[in-house]
């Protein structure tokens, strides 16, 4: 059998111990340098090396779906961008009633692009809860009078997750207060208490109680209810730059020159007045009518 020479055999070994130790070329990033300054915009984890947003993929930014923010207020965070939300918004670019622009906006007015955010209103629906007792009782036997004049009820309240950014917070109130009183006709404004319960709820009342009245024609025992009566507010925030951009939600031009490159839908619930109802006799541990069925939706303010 050939052997070979133990000075070949110690060259070899000393070849292979070199080229072992020759480092491996890093992968190439496939984020351009625009993106990782982008992602540079909105801060980063205390002790993340920024060297490693070269190797981080925009599927690791993937924001929302569409129906995400259900009675609930997105804000300027990366996971609430629009650029990255998942899916198709139920709603064409531009549809709707601007609320207010410039929210979220990255102040990149040289070099990069220059994005911001823009919010709408797009549509009303009147929706109903469930009856409920109030605990008030006629009992026409004992009562002269087999009437109720004048039932006021509470104020009627809803709760909505709110952003965590002001302006869209204070902006997305004052569109609907300024609404409420010009064109909904159910009087007075909104009171808002903000992180209800030590949430990041906000609850919104309407400022004026409601009124009504019951009146019978025989000698039974009538309990008093009420049933709620809200409107439930649609919307987007359109993410806006001034030039196009890839991996996004989506990226298209519009007739002012600036790029819609996201869309994201929300709702919010607002109370608009309370229904007294009379049909109810003392021993009904239900209402006897049906809760009525929401309304369609119409184009925002509604009326």
């Amino acid at each position: 059998m050939f052997s070979m020479p133990s000075r070949v055999l110690a060259c070899l070994a000393s070849a292979a111990v070199l080229v072992s130790a020759v480092p491996t070329s890093a992968p190439a990033s496939n984020l351009s340098p625009r993106d990782i300054d982008d992602l540079l915009l909105y801060g980063l984890p205390e002790g993340v090396d920024p060297a490693t947003l070269a190797k981080r993929s925009v599927l690791q930014r993937r924001g929302h779906d569409q129906s995400f923010f259900h009675g609930a207020l997105p804000g300027c965070g990366d996971d609430d961008d629009p650029s990255y939300a998942d899916g198709k918004s139920a709603y064409t670019d531009g549809d709707g009633t601007l609320v207010q622009s410039g929210l979220c906006d990255n102040k990149k007015y040289t070099g990069g692009w220059h994005c911001w955010t823009d919010m709408f209103y797009t549509d009303v629906q009147i929706e109903y809860d469930d009856w409920t007792n109030t605990g008030g009782v006629i009992d026409c036997k004992t009562t002269s009078q087999c009437s109720l004049q004048g039932i006021s009820l509470n104020q009627s309240c809803t709760a909505n997750t709110g952003s965590w950014d002001n302006a869209i917070q204070v902006g997305a109130e004052g569109k609907l207060d300024e609404i409420k009183q010009t064109k909904w006709g159910i009087g007075g404004s909104f009171s808002y208490t903000h992180n209800f319960g030590g949430s990041q709820t906000f609850l919104t009342c309407n400022s004026v109680a409601d009124q009504g009245s019951c009146q019978w024609s025989d000698q039974g025992c009538h309990a008093i209810w009420k049933g709620k009566r809200n409107r439930r507010v649609f919307g987007y925030l359109r993410r806006s730059c001034d030039t196009g951009r890839e991996g996004t939600n989506m990226s298209q031009q519009r007739a002012d020159g600036y790029f819609t490159i996201g869309m994201l839908d929300f709702d919010i619930v607002l109370p608009d007045n309370q229904a007294i109802g009379c049909a109810a006799m003392c021993n009904d541990v239900s209402y006897p009518d049906g809760t009525p069925a929401n309304s369609d939706k119409v184009p925002f303010p509604g009326n």
